[in-house]
């Protein structure tokens, strides 16, 4: 089974070795249907983020990108349950987990605007989203695999605005 670190980067180089330029075409087709929701102003930088994000991620599993020695077992383990519960489609699965458990980093990248003037930030080296608390009870959402932590709601608070008022607890 798939428990250390290095049989894990292996398992993720192989299953991104298979994706192909067809495949990325396919996601860039599918996130612009997926975006044909959401406010105009912000479609175009949504397919741009996501279609960046899924590329990048193929492209670093390729190269062999290894699971940080850091990573834990347990967590990982969770993190592939959980893709599977969800039927998490294979490109988007990898990039969960290249962004979580290589990167750390969380799964709307930094600086993906949300309505109300709200974007994902860095700060002291967490990462704080607006929406994450939005979605618990959708049990499609990957929220919960996410490694950025919810936007605490502060009075007047806007992100936009002044981002160091962020705790960093």
């Amino acid at each position: 089974m798939y428990h250390d670190a290095p049989s894990i980067t292996c398992l993720l180089r192989d299953a991104a070795a298979g994706v192909g330029v067809s495949d990325l075409m396919e996601v860039r087709l599918f996130i612009e249907r997926s975006c044909e929701h959401v406010q105009e102003r912000y479609r175009k930088r949504y397919i741009d983020i996501y279609t960046g994000m899924v590329v990048d991620s193929v492209l670093e599993l390729k190269k062999g990108s290894p699971l940080r020695a850091d990573h834990d077992e347990e967590n990982t383990l969770w993190v592939l349950r959980r893709l599977n519960e969800t039927r998490t489609p294979l490109l988007a699965g990898l990039t969960v987990l290249h962004r979580t458990l290589i990167r750390k980093e969380p799964l709307h990248p930094e600086g993906t605007p949300f309505p109300g003037g709200d974007s994902v930030k860095e700060v002291n080296g967490v990462y704080y989203c607006p929406v994450k608390d939005r979605q618990k009870d959708n049990p499609r959402a990957l929220c919960d695999i996410c490694i950025a932590r919810q936007t605490p709601k502060l009075k007047g608070y806007h992100d936009h605005q002044n981002s160091a008022r962020i705790p960093k607890n």
